[in-house]
């Protein structure tokens, strides 16, 4: 009988135990929440509220080549979409860029295959300041680099120098936002990007490889050959502003089975065919080199 009582004491008391550190769990939870919702509706309101921010519009590289201009045109502004967080203003805001360098990574790793040690080396083939493009701290950028007055969506406009050696070598302007006193940093994402410059035929910068692509459901993978081919079945230069063409249905459609019929005859061509020409390949100096083709599907 005593036993039991002092049994089903204990019992009640693990009990009671156990309620009041599950009921403290739950308060140490509910302050942790509160504290995490505090410090993210603290980070919302800096980087949204606190002060004017700015952003690129993208952080994929941008391609631009000289290739699709006359041989007179030595140097071309190209202009990157930006984006203010804050609102409009009465005035002008001014925009600070500058170029940033890149590094390729070399990394050593053990036996098991993780990473000890990394080596950062200089990339080779940055651009280079009055050689590639026009330096930032130019006269010229004054209008170049300007939000304009009510304005929240906007661009920054970068100078490209045509040198001789883009014609076999392409080049990378890599230029991040700087703050200064009308804008602090943006997402951190969005605060750089990179200009691939060259004056050769290169990708167009929405022909990329993202499956959910309409334009590479569309046209597959890029190559040199298939982007020359498409070029003379068009009978014009294939560049950015077609492939902003190319965002309508009908006209990618109606382009790519034009692609599709002239590879096709292009295949079956005898005289083709005895010069070892065809099928048509990736690299036409390689027999194993990958067939070019098209997908047939519509969308």
């Amino acid at each position: 009988m005593i036993m039991n009582i002092i049994k089903n004491s204990l019992t009640g008391l693990a009990r009671g135990t156990y309620l009041l550190a599950r009921g403290t769990y739950r308060l140490a939870l509910i302050a942790s929440l509160s504290m995490v919702a505090v410090g993210c509706a603290e980070d919302e309101g800096m980087v949204f509220s606190d002060i004017a921010r700015i952003q690129m519009g993208s952080a994929d590289d941008y391609t631009f080549s000289f290739v699709w201009s006359s041989a007179d045109v030595q140097r071309q502004t190209i202009y990157l979409p930006i984006s203010v967080i804050g609102g409009p203003t009465d005035g002008d805001r001014h925009v600070e860029v500058e170029q940033v360098e890149e590094y390729d990574v070399v990394y050593t790793k053990d036996r098991l295959n993780y990473v000890v040690d990394s080596t950062l080396t200089p990339r080779t083939d940055q651009a280079v300041a009055g050689t590639h493009y026009v330096a930032f701290n130019s006269s010229e950028y004054a209008s170049l680099l300007t939000v304009p007055a009510g304005r929240v969506q906007s661009s920054i406009g970068i100078i490209l120098l045509r040198h001789p050696s883009l014609a076999t070598q392409k080049v990378r302007l890599r230029v991040r936002l700087k703050s200064n006193a009308d804008f602090g940093p943006g997402e951190h994402k969005y605060q750089e990007r990179t200009i691939v410059i060259s004056d050769m035929l290169e990708r167009p910068s929405a022909w990329t490889t993202e499956s959910w692509n309409t334009l590479y459901r569309s046209f597959g993978d890029y190559s040199r050959t298939k982007h020359l081919f498409m070029m003379q079945v068009v009978g014009d230069k294939v560049d950015d502003a077609w492939f902003a063409r190319a965002q309508d249905a009908s006209f990618r459609n109606y382009w790519k089975m034009k692609f599709v019929e002239a590879l096709a005859l292009y295949n079956a061509d005898p005289a083709n065919i005895a010069a070892g020409l065809a099928p048509m390949r990736v690299d036409e100096t390689d027999p194993n080199s990958a067939l070019i083709s098209f997908p047939s599907e519509l969308n």
